[in-house]
């Protein structure tokens, strides 16, 4: 790649944006082939670029430099680079300083990052519709948040008047993160578990917090020694008759470039009698793809199969 090229082709997405969202540039989605090996998201003060191919000193320079010269347009005074390849992920600071607490916002919440997790800042843009979603149907509801992480899906479900939320997650440093988004965004006192547990070892004391009206369902693709999507996913469906009210909503969510809509849709179908689909979400802005997304959401409504009671 010629170098003009590099800052020709990023120059479109160096702007800002109305309305405004986080990611910029999404080459993982393909649209630009040429930089499948990038993406720019924005955490206003903080620029942050992700490259997920090694790069000639040549290249990485010259990225350098056009994110450095946007900077001001776009808001923000720091630049940070993340190298994650090779098994490795690297935050490297290019220019400014990482603000003592940074954050991302969206819809008048907050969320915060850190920079010291490796590969995952703490905040998954991509997931914004999933929140709106939760946060539109949230009032009054029980909430069960499977695979939390640092607990998005909480904060915007008490946001949309959530009665309780169940988070529940095998990183205890995650859900640490988690209480102090609940803490952030003024729900500090709210009905809120954290629990840092196994799912599959959990039912008892999910069920005994439960039913739910709401569970989402958002796993990693493939975490060895605990949930690999395309293994246990059937195996969690299968379970969660138990926990839904007898009316409920579902948002099923599968991360996995090889996974399409339809593996997720039959697996549903098959493993989770009395769910019925009511549709898919849209994907967040900014993340353009070529084909199907990485990321599937997928809404449900239940109704518990009377057979169940029998």
């Amino acid at each position: 790649m010629q170098l003009t090229e590099l800052s020709d082709l990023l120059a479109p997405y160096l702007v800002p944006s109305t309305p405004t969202r986080h990611r910029l540039f999404h080459g993982r989605g393909k649209t630009v082939p040429a930089l499948e090996w990038l993406t720019i998201d924005c955490f206003a003060p903080v620029l942050v670029a992700t490259v997920f191919r090694a790069q000639d000193d040549a290249i990485l320079q010259a990225l350098e430099a056009s994110l450095t010269a946007a900077l001001v347009a776009l808001g923000c005074d720091t630049l940070v680079v993340q190298h994650r390849y090779d098994g490795q992920a690297e935050n490297v600071l290019v220019c400014g300083q990482l603000p003592e607490s940074p954050l991302a916002e969206e819809d008048g919440l907050v969320y915060k990052l850190d920079f010291q997790r490796g590969q995952n800042l703490g905040f998954f843009a991509d997931m914004a519709q999933g929140r709106r979603w939760i946060r539109e149907r949230a009032e009054g509801k029980k909430v069960l948040n499977l695979f939390s992480f640092t607990c998005s899906f909480s904060v915007a479900a008490l946001a949309g008047g959530a009665e309780s939320v169940v988070n529940i997650d095998l990183s205890d440093p995650a859900l640490r993160l988690g209480q102090q988004n609940h803490g952030l965004n003024g729900f500090k006192d709210a009905k809120v578990h954290y629990l840092p547990h196994n799912i599959f070892r959990s039912w008892k004391k999910l069920h005994s917090l439960g039913r739910y009206d709401i569970i989402v369902i958002d796993p990693p693709s493939a975490q060895k020694g605990s949930f690999m999507v395309e293994k246990d996913y059937p195996k969690l469906l299968k379970k969660l008759h138990k926990l839904l009210a007898p009316q409920a909503e579902i948002l099923a969510c599968v991360n996995a470039p090889w996974l399409d809509y339809g593996w997720l849709e039959a697996c549903v179908e098959e493993n989770l009698p009395g769910a019925e689909l009511a549709g898919r979400l849209p994907g967040a802005p900014g993340f353009d793809e070529a084909g199907e997304p990485a990321l599937k959401t997928v809404h449900y409504h239940y109704r518990r199969p009377a057979e169940l009671d029998s």
